[in-house]
């Protein structure tokens, strides 16, 4: 058996071979640009120094790039070199910085097993997985956007950016951009009437309380507004037009991704586990099978592992007497990232998620710290189900009994408590009151004060 060691970089690929003893066989340096198939030149290069060259174990410090999973999808067996450490036994042994001496120092730590192997996933599991990050980086560019845009209407016009409400999509909504497109100054908006505003409010979209809606906008334009220059307010104007159209590109395309997600995370071997879990939609569902994969047991070996990887392991430091616990740093930011959000999201539809998120904040631990224990008892559950296959199920996950007396159960928090259900009834049993000013006056929607206050559905 061969042992190689790879180094890359944007232009070429230094490789070293070795065999059992670390005798050096070959070396060589692939260029791309004369190379247009770098993985059979690398395998031209490897057919003459053994018999068994296609058993060669090639050690690389990315797996990710092109190079390394072409090999593994070929078959070939591909370990991942920590840089970090490769770094460490260079400096240890004084080994100069060169790409020829990094591949041999590569090849020498492959040869001495200090590789993880990669465990390729599926191509149902890699595919859901680019398509996730692929919208992930949509997400984080429509909302960078969408703040750009938030603080150009600052500068001009700070009365459009409470216009349309956090509830309804904010100046995300369709309805917001249409009309902000029409007018996106102060004045241009004060020119609008309630006809204009309605029709504008058709198209993009909306088909309840149209005019009553139209009417709260115009009421809101008419106001008096600190006013700029009228050419100041043009260029102005020319720069929240411009974000407009970034926007809805933004939107469009976060769109386009998320229906592609929702077609991969159906396709995923564990999408019926991890979609029957309280709490986990399509998007979370689909970015935890992302980072997780469908090969966990090869892939980690054990449940804390990818508690571990998911950075929700803590990090003991013991000398003598002095014990520390520190947050485990190195990790998967994604997976901790969506890790954090399915348990926030977990706490509101878990019965025994909830009841464990209060446990922990009833012992002294913070929101962030009590988030991230659910988090790694989510995902040792997750690991244990798809190790075994058993489905999911919350009473076993969180050891309580449905049926018993006293059994965990959802609480949900009233959006209005009795003094205020009780001033509602005041406040529309007076002359000429709505539901709409008394929804406003007490910051609630109007479906709100139908629900809890009228008993409407």
């Amino acid at each position: 058996m061969l042992f190689a060691g790879c180094d890359w970089s944007d232009q070429w690929l230094d490789v070293a071979v070795v065999d059992r003893s670390g005798t050096v066989l070959g070396e060589t340096r692939i260029v791309y640009a004369q190379a247009p198939d770098p993985v059979a030149r690398y395998q031209e290069f490897l057919a003459p120094l053994g018999r068994r060259w296609r058993a060669t174990v090639t050690g690389i410090e990315d797996v990710n790039i092109l190079f390394a999973r072409s090999l593994a999808a070929l078959g070939m067996d591909v370990v991942h070199v920590d840089p970090t450490r490769a770094a460490r036994h260079r400096a240890a042994l004084g080994i100069p910085k060169t790409d020829r001496a990094d591949a041999r120092l590569i090849a020498a730590m492959t040869l001495a097993g200090e590789g993880r192997p990669l465990v390729a996933s599926s191509p149902a599991a890699e595919a859901l997985r680019v398509v996730a990050h692929a919208h992930r980086a949509a997400v984080d560019t429509r909302v960078e956007v969408l703040h750009s845009l938030r603080a150009a209407l600052m500068r001009i016009w700070p009365a459009a950016v409470s216009a349309w409400p956090a509830s309804t999509g904010g100046l995300r909504s369709s309805q917001a951009r249409a009309v902000l497109d029409a007018a996106p100054g102060p004045r241009a908006a004060a020119r609008l009437d309630r006809k204009a505003l309605a029709a504008l409010l058709t198209e993009a979209g909306r088909k309840r309380a149209v005019e009553d809606e139209a009417e709260r906008l115009s009421m809101i334009f008419s106001r008096p507004a600190m006013l700029l220059d009228p050419r100041v307010e043009d260029a102005e104007t020319l720069r929240i037009k411009d974000l407009l159209v970034a926007l809805d590109q933004a939107v469009q395309r976060t769109d386009v991704l998320q229906r592609e997600l929702d077609r991969y995370y159906a396709a995923h071997p564990f999408h019926p586990l991890v979609s029957g879990v309280p709490g986990i939609g399509t998007i979370l569902g689909a970015y935890l099978l992302a980072e997780i994969g469908d090969r966990p047991v090869e892939r980690f070996g054990s449940g804390r592992s990818l508690a571990a990887y998911a950075g929700v392991a803590p990090v003991t430091w013991a000398s003598g007497h002095t014990v520390r616990v520190a947050f485990r740093r190195a990790s998967s930011t994604h997976l901790r990232s969506t890790l954090h959000a399915v348990a926030f999201s977990m706490t509101n539809h878990s019965p025994g998620a909830q009841a464990y998120y209060r446990t922990r904040r009833s012992a002294g631990d913070a929101h962030a710290t009590a988030l991230r224990k659910l988090g790694r008892k989510t995902i040792l559950c997750l690991y244990h189900c798809m190790a075994s296959g058993t489905p999911y199920e919350d009473a076993l996950a969180f050891g309580y009994d449905p049926a018993a007396t006293g059994a965990s159960s959802l609480h949900r928090q009233k959006p209005l408590d009795e003094e205020q259900i009780a001033r509602a009834r005041d406040m529309l049993a007076a002359p000429g009151a709505t539901v709409t000013a008394t929804a406003r006056a007490l910051g609630v929607s109007r479906q709100t004060i139908y629900r809890h206050v009228l008993g409407r559905s």
